[in-house]
């Protein structure tokens, strides 16, 4: 037996013959055939033998009576010479062997061979053991016990008649040669005919039997082999193959038998079968398909989610090193302030050189600058590090909008740059924190404006539904590196050259949105410029959560 990973070995072509079912059928069908041909054959070749039979003893009969009668008048007048010529004219007749008459003692007293006459016969033989078989003879013999077929010496086989010559009247009252009239039978005439002649005949029908049945034969098993073939193989193999072919995974087969029997039900139901399979093949590799493409969405929501917890980790660590950096920063700052203040106002009243005053005046503006920017970033670091922005409350987003493009409209004309303003048409109210929204819409227009040194179009819009309201800030600008987009939103991180920046405007934006339960979004590509896209929700507190991704085109 096989191993169950093993292939099993092919039958062999003995094996495949030997099992084959038309085969099996052609057999069964073409013995019976045989057996039916060869009784009727032999049961005709009997019948006929026997007819043969029947027709030479009614002809043996018919020339016995023929013998009797023509030599009637010459054994009733006793003219025995006549009697000898009818009975050796009789004997020239063909297939007569010989004619002969004995007396009841068995003294053969006329013959056609003169050399048998004055022979006595064996009374056991074949032509008396018949009357001589018992104590006393037969006084008569039955028509069915007077013919006997025997074997001469040459092998030829001869059909004996005999045929008793009865007493008549006309005999016993005779003159000439009067019987007694006890006496009922006066001899016998024993006719023997040559069955040469007939067994020739025979063994031609015989022949003819035998080509004739093999013939039968042949054309009958040859029509039940083509009906088997076209009936039975031939569809059976169109299944096997077609089995086979499924076997292999090939589910478009289908089989065509051509016929409406049970073999072609068969057919039919085997190619249901195989709709149904390709029909749940196909439903299983949709779903397949379904199923990865899930796996990958699903993949890209728990990476994207992994970012996001990541993000807030970040933000959260930095916004408590930025409430410690600003508390303890501030306060040197304010004093440099103060003191430089001082000094300016010194400057005015002492009297100094004037490229000593010019000196001292750039160094002190240095320093007001400075500080300045240093009280910027305590500011910003202030704001991001703040957990909890002002007052929520229900605010309508198109004045927010018209503020903050307000607050920017001077550097848009500097910079030449035109502004497309898309408010929202239907419901605009949403709960926010006003000044947070305002503020995260006033860093996103900054940033676009100083996108675009050489002027361009900037586009503010905003629309709503049920549940939420967006906001697009775009511009056509520079646009941002794809490899730089995964890390705007970090804090300290500033693409702006010569240090200009501080790199915590995009995570305020960021925290602003977050604190809010939205996302922000980002699409953007080298020379083709940027679009941020911020969510916030309608209720915040009905938010899952904030979100950032960026993403380049």
């Amino acid at each position: 037996m096989p191993e169950p990973n093993q292939a099993a070995s092919p039958p062999s072509r003995f094996s495949l013959l030997y099992n084959s079912v038309s085969l099996r059928l052609f057999l069964l069908l073409f013995g019976v055939v045989i057996a039916g041909v060869t009784l009727h054959a032999y049961a005709s070749g009997r019948s006929t033998a026997s007819q043969w039979m029947g027709f030479l003893e009614q002809s043996a009969h018919r020339s016995s009576e023929l013998i009797k009668s023509g030599t009637y008048y010459g054994m009733l007048m006793d003219r025995k010479e006549e009697v000898h010529r009818t009975i050796d004219k009789i004997a020239q007749t063909p297939d007569v062997v010989g004619v002969r008459i004995y007396d009841k003692r068995g003294i053969i007293i006329v013959s056609a061979d003169p050399r048998e006459i004055g022979r006595r016969v064996d009374l056991q033989a074949e032509a008396c053991v018949v009357c001589h078989d018992r104590s006393q003879p037969l006084h008569s013999v039955p028509t069915r016990n007077r013919t006997r077929v025997y074997r001469a010496p040459d092998g030829e086989r001869i059909l004996g008649l005999i045929s008793p010559i009865e007493n008549g009247p006309e005999c016993s009252n005779a003159a000439c040669h009067a019987h007694r009239p006890d006496q009922t039978i006066l001899g016998v005439l024993d006719v023997m005919m040559s069955l040469s002649s007939a067994d020739e005949r025979m063994r031609d029908q015989t022949r003819e039997l035998i080509l004739s049945s093999l013939l039968m034969v042949a054309v009958i098993g040859a029509s039940s082999a083509l009906f088997i073939y076209r009936v039975v193989r031939v569809p059976v193999q169109r299944l096997i193959a077609g089995t086979a072919s499924v076997a292999r995974g090939d589910l478009d087969t289908r089989i065509d038998v051509g016929t409406r029997n049970q073999i072609g039900q068969l057919a039919e139901c085997f190619n249901a079968m195989t709709d149904d399979l390709r029909r749940a093949r196909r439903e299983l590799t949709e779903w397949s398909e379904k199923l990865e493409q899930k796996v990958v969405v699903k993949t890209d929501e728990l990476s994207h989610a992994h970012r996001q917890i990541v993000q807030m980790e970040k933000m959260a660590s930095l916004g408590k090193l930025s409430a410690t950096v600003a508390h303890e920063l501030n306060n040197p700052l304010a004093g440099i302030l103060t003191y430089a203040k001082l000094v300016g106002r010194s400057l005015g009243e002492e009297r100094f050189e004037p490229d000593e005053r010019a000196e001292i005046a750039r160094y002190l503006d240095l320093i007001q600058k400075e500080s300045r920017r240093c009280g910027d970033i305590v500011r910003n670091l202030l704001v991001f590090a703040r957990v909890s922005g002002g007052e929520f409350a229900l605010q309508r987003v198109n004045p927010i909008l018209e503020r903050a493009a307000m607050l920017v409209r001077h550097h848009l004309e500097i910079k030449g740059i035109k502004l497309e303003s898309h408010a929202i048409s239907g419901n605009d109210e949403v709960i926010c924190d006003a000044d947070q929204m305002q503020q995260a819409l006033l860093a996103l227009l900054v940033n676009a404006v100083e996108a675009m040194p050489q002027g361009g179009t900037m586009t503010l819009r905003a629309d709503g539904d049920a549940d939420a309201v967006r906001i697009e800030v775009g511009d056509t600008g520079v646009g941002i590196p794809a490899e730089v987009l995964p890390h705007i939103f970090e804090p300290f991180f500033s693409t702006k050259e010569g240090g200009t920046g501080v790199g915590l405007g995009l995570s305020v934006v960021y925290g602003i949105v977050q604190r809010h339960g939205g996302s922000v979004t980002v699409d953007s590509a080298v020379g083709r410029g940027s679009t941020f896209t911020l969510r916030f929700p309608r209720r915040p507190d009905q938010a899952s959560g904030g979100a950032a991704a960026g993403s380049g085109g």
